[in-house]
C-alpha cells in the first residue's frame, strides 16, 4: 500500500510481519470531540475504509472518552486537544497510563509548538490539525497503527499477548506542514 504522507512524498508499506502471519482484524477507533458535527464528519471520512477501520465509539469530553475507550477497548483514539473534564492531553495521559496499547492520534484546529508538544509528551503519537484533507486522516491512522500498535488476537482484545509497539518507538509527526517551526521525523 502507497500512502502519501506528506506533499511530494510517498511511502510505500507493507504489514509488519506480525501483522501478515495473524489475522488482521479491523481496528476499533473512539472519536473525541466537543463538536457533534466534527465527529460525525470523521464518522463520514471513515466509513470508506470500514473494511480496515471502524468507528466503535464517540465522547465529547475527556471523562466520556475515558468511559468509552474502557468499554470498548479501542485500538486507536482520536483526540481532541480542547475538551472539557479533563482536556485532551490530560485524558490521552490518563488513557496511556491505563491503556499502554492504545494509539492515540492528537486532533485540533491549532496548530502551536506548545499544543503539539504536550500531546506528544502525554503519549499521542501523531498529531491531525482539523483543517487537513480528509484523507490526511485516514492516512495518518494507517501510518501510526502500522507502526505503533500490534494486531488483536481474535476474540481476546487487542494487545491481549503482548501489547507493546512496532517500529522504532518515536512519534509520528505526519501531518506537520512544511513550513512548521517543528522537526519532521
Amino acid at each position: 500500500m502507497a500512502v502519501s504522507i506528506r506533499d511530494n512524498e510517498t511511502v510505500s508499506y507493507s504489514a509488519p510481519r506480525s501483522m501478515q502471519t495473524q489475522p488482521c482484524l479491523r481496528w476499533r477507533a473512539l472519536v473525541v470531540d466537543g463538536h457533534t458535527a466534527i465527529r460525525e464528519m470523521v464518522r463520514i471520512i471513515l466509513e470508506p475504509y470500514g473494511d480496515l477501520i471502524e468507528v466503535v465509539a464517540e465522547a465529547s469530553d475527556g471523562d466520556g472518552a475515558i468511559d468509552q475507550a474502557l468499554l470498548h477497548k479501542v485500538d486507536v483514539v482520536l483526540m481532541d486537544v480542547n475538551l472539557l473534564s479533563p482536556n485532551g492531553v490530560e485524558t490521552t495521559r490518563y488513557l496511556k497510563q491505563s491503556m499502554p496499547h492504545v494509539v492515540i492520534l492528537g486532533l485540533s484546529a491549532d496548530y502551536t509548538p506548545h499544543i503539539y508538544n504536550s500531546m506528544i509528551a502525554a503519549g499521542a503519537v501523531a498529531f491531525v490539525r482539523k483543517q487537513d484533507a480528509a484523507d490526511m486522516l485516514f492516512r495518518t491512522i494507517v501510518y501510526a497503527m502500522f507502526h505503533y500498535c500490534r494486531p488483536r488476537e481474535q476474540d481476546q482484545g487487542f494487545g491481549s499477548t503482548a501489547p507493546g509497539r512496532l517500529g522504532d518507538g518515536k512519534p509520528a509527526a505526519v501531518s506537520a506542514p512544511r513550513t512548521s517551526p517543528l522537526p519532521q521525523f
